[in-house]
């Protein structure tokens, strides 16, 4: 019964492989259904994602197969009225599409945009807004093909078409009003602070962008709730907070600490759930259980709904077994003489464990500190452990570095992104990890030596026995 419905609906070539989604009712009679297809200009795709937007964040809810002819089709039962994308890469952002009640689309996708052929109203002011700001939001500002030089013409003349756009802007149906604005308000910005935040061959001074720039800061941001309907909030907030202090934003004459740059972004942001959506998607900063706790504790009273809750409480639990005091994990390495070394190895000594490779620039950065720090504790009961996460392709690169520069401690090789980087989570390097004399987490992400408090935090281990 349901089958034979949707294929009332549908070309014969799409019926078997259609996706029905139930977005929104429950068990019972098939509802009236909300058909989208079309086909796709992406020639290597494979699938379609719809994908609904869940308090901010973007959710796969139906997939469809694209067939030999390109083509797709989804049959949402009684979908919630708003803001849906469809894409390729449920990564991506994909294009925006609106959906409500019975609606029957047939869509030309295109990356980011689409073609409407038959459909809505709102989707036809989609497409006309798209077209709009196409210089700036297309997929063709690839990362290495396009430069200030041709970005910022394109921004100068797109601005005040997209502002006589808003003024002649007007829809019957208030839900689609209120998100739509809300869009029109976010895409040029979003796209204006992408294009500044994304490494490029060549970067403009401050002093010559657009003065559009100056308007996008402002003592309070991100008021309207009706942006949470945004798949892309939650990475244009994060944009917004980098922008705004680091890009805009005066050079503080002393570097703020991590807890004081969170209070700071929350307090520019206006509404308690975009609050509540920047606290959770900041979580992955935090790898201890007691940091975590520490940071948060002040807000957590932003964290009102079910899944704002559940968001925080999963990251909390994924991070309690690196709490102070937990075994620390036992991996191992080979030193420059090919003989492995065990973490457990070590025990009846403070270890002190910095993650790292002879790539990384900020880790080199370090080397000095590090150096003066191990002359330091010189026959103190305190072992320094390198441990390079270059590829096995460069290991010799890795023994010639050590014997270059003189490394002291124990140096170990872990062949690139191993068992110690998945344990600890570590994406990003340098990283510095202590652990007591037992072989217990003091600290899995610990200050680099060039900050006097790594040094203060070894000593305090080493005066408790």
């Amino acid at each position: 019964m349901r089958k034979s419905t949707v294929c009332r609906l549908l070309p014969v070539a799409l019926c078997m492989s259609v996706s029905v989604a139930r977005a929104a009712a429950g068990p019972g009679p098939v509802p009236s259904l909300t058909i989208i297809q079309g086909t796709t200009s992406n020639e290597k795709a494979t699938k379609i994602s719809l994908m609904a937007v869940e308090e901010g964040m973007t959710k796969e809810i139906a997939t469809s197969a694209v067939s030999a002819d390109h083509s797709f089709a989804f049959a949402v039962q009684k979908p919630a009225e708003g803001f849906y994308y469809l894409t390729t890469n449920p990564k991506d952002d994909g294009a925006r599409i609106y959906l409500k009640s019975g609606d029957q689309l047939n869509l030309q996708l295109d990356g980011n945009s689409f073609v409407q052929k038959t459909g809505s109203v709102e989707n036809k002011t989609l497409q006309a807004w798209n077209t709009v700001v196409a210089p700036v939001t297309g997929p063709g500002l690839k990362i290495d093909s396009t430069t200030f030089h041709s970005f910022f013409p394109a921004l100068e003349a797109t601005l005040p078409k997209a502002e006589a756009f808003k003024k002649t802007f007007t829809s019957s149906n208030k839900t689609f009003s209120n998100l739509m604005k809300v869009a029109m308000e976010a895409d040029v910005e979003y796209s204006a602070m992408r294009f500044l935040l994304t490494p490029r061959r060549e970067h403009p001074k401050k002093e010559q962008y657009p003065a559009f720039y100056k308007t996008i800061v402002k003592d309070q941001k991100f008021c309207d709730a009706n942006a949470m309907a945004l798949g892309n909030i939650g990475d244009y907030v994060r944009m917004y907070t980098t922008f705004s202090m680091v890009v805009m934003g005066d050079k503080p004459a002393t570097r703020p600490t991590a807890n004081e740059m969170l209070a700071k972004n929350l307090n520019a942001i206006c509404n308690d759930h975009i609050k509540a959506l920047f606290l959770t998607n900041s979580l992955g900063g935090y790898k201890t259980f007691e940091a975590l706790v520490e940071a948060m504790a002040p807000y957590q009273k932003y964290l009102v709904t079910d899944l704002e809750k559940k968001r925080y409480l999963d990251y909390e639990k994924s991070v309690r077994k690196f709490s102070a005091g937990e075994a620390g994990y036992n991996f191992s390495g080979e030193d420059t003489n090919g003989k492995q070394v065990a973490f457990n190895d070590l025990k009846g000594k403070v270890v002190v464990v910095d993650v790292w490779a002879t790539w990384c620039g900020p880790c080199k950065a370090e080397l000095p500190y590090l150096q003066k720090l191990e002359e330091e504790m010189e026959g103190k009961n305190v072992t320094f452990v390198g441990c390079s996460v270059d590829e096995a392709k460069d290991k010799e690169k890795w023994k010639q570095f050590v014997k270059d520069k003189d490394m002291k401690g124990v140096q170990i090789f872990v062949n690139g992104w191993s068992e110690v980087t998945k344990f600890y989570g570590i994406n990003g390097i340098p990283r510095f990890m202590v652990f007591d004399q037992q072989g217990k987490i003091v600290n899995i992400d610990a200050p680099r030596p060039s900050t006097p408090e790594l040094k203060a935090l070894i000593e305090k281990i080493l005066a408790k026995g």
